[in-house]
């Protein structure tokens, strides 16, 4: 897929996106385009997120998928 494939299918994604996609990708644009020195560090909200989803996974109570899976998903969605 040329340059200008990939500008056009994003164009389309943020299009149709929700505010959830459009916070990623802004993020995602914004941290590719600062300045390498910037070091991000996690909030204590951030941490406590992270152990809460962490224990939820140990006690069996969130979803995972495997590779196979997951790529499915993503290959799904871009088609």
């Amino acid at each position: 897929m040329t340059a200008i494939n990939m500008r056009e299918k994003l164009h389309q994604y943020v299009d149709k996106s929700d505010e959830k996609l459009l916070k990623l990708m802004y993020a995602l644009a914004k941290e590719y385009n600062e300045d390498d020195d910037i070091e991000y560090e996690f909030t204590a909200e951030d941490i406590e997120r992270f152990d809460q989803r962490r224990q939820s996974r140990l006690r069996g109570e969130s979803k995972t998928y495997s590779v196979q899976e997951a790529r499915d998903m993503i290959t799904a969605d871009s088609e």
